[in-house]
């Protein structure tokens, strides 16, 4: 049987993220209980992403902008357009919002379009050696062209560009690696492997 005892948490960093430290130990698989591990945790809390498609017009639609986690890559390698990544629309879970509710109002923000519902396809954890986040994926069939071109919220400093890209271009970028984004390679498979080879 599994056991955790957590030693101690304490708050080391508040800002627009939390970061805390850990003491725990954990059962191992050969009996007993680990040492005392401390580790750092980076405080995301939740968040819903959403994927958009258009089967009538075949295309998947995703969004673009520039990222804070991968501004030291792209001056590491000399080539500042890595620091914009190609993503489905996502957002934090507001306090008394539903990951539902909060994949729609992105759809609004990020993509600028009005949506009532969107199709529930699972939950992850995109890098649980250090961060707590837990993403809620979801996917919605739209017609493609109330989409707008360029969208973000002011009041967050959002610069979006929406993208429309064709099935099978979206499908093979997906085959040959070309995205880096864990929520878009999530979503992807999804659309490609689940949803539209059913």
């Amino acid at each position: 049987m599994k056991q955790l005892c957590v030693l101690e948490q304490r708050n080391a960093f508040q800002g627009f993220f939390r970061i805390d430290v850990l003491r725990y130990q954990h059962s191992l698989y050969s009996g007993g209980m680990s040492v005392p591990i401390e580790r750092e945790l980076v405080g995301r809390g939740q968040a819903a992403v959403l994927l958009l498609f258009d089967c009538q017009a075949q295309v998947v639609i995703l969004i673009e902008q520039c990222r804070a986690g991968a501004l030291q890559h792209a001056q590491t390698i000399g080539n500042a357009a890595q620091a914009w990544l190609i993503e489905p629309i996502a957002g934090m879970i507001d306090d008394g919002e539903s990951a539902e509710q909060a994949a729609l109002r992105e759809a609004q923000e990020e993509a600028g379009i009005a949506l009532n519902s969107a199709q529930y396809i699972c939950q992850f954890y995109p890098s649980p050696g250090g961060s707590d986040e837990i993403l809620h994926l979801y996917a919605a069939e739209v017609d493609s062209s109330l989409v707008a071109e360029f969208a973000g919220l002011a009041a967050d400093v959002e610069d979006i560009r929406v993208l429309k890209i064709p099935f099978e271009e979206a499908k093979q970028k997906l085959l040959r690696g070309d995205f880096n984004v864990a929520s878009t390679l999530i979503a992807l498979q999804w659309l490609f492997f689940q949803k539209l080879s059913a």
